[in-house]
């Protein structure tokens, strides 16, 4: 499913989290792993693969985790 402009909000977030669960289980990461090594609790992490929301800094914790940060350029990009 692509996430556009037409979802919900619901329906964005959980289409966002099955990708981030998807992402983690590629890199062969528990959900356990995943938020100790970004420095969360894993609610965080089972709040967003779930289709809830959580707080902008857990997110980005996560992304960086899963080496997914650098992406956040195309989503808003620099002025040019």
């Amino acid at each position: 499913m692509n996430i556009t402009n037409d979802l919900s909000d619901d329906a964005a977030l959980k289409e966002l989290g099955r990708r981030l669960a998807r992402c983690r289980l590629n890199g062969g990461l528990s959900q356990n792993t995943l938020a100790e090594e970004a420095g969360l609790s894993r609610n965080p992490v089972v709040r967003l693969e779930g289709g809830e929301s959580i707080q902008l800094a857990s997110f980005i914790r996560m992304l960086r985790m899963l080496r997914l940060l650098d992406n956040l350029d195309v989503v808003v990009p620099e002025d040019s």
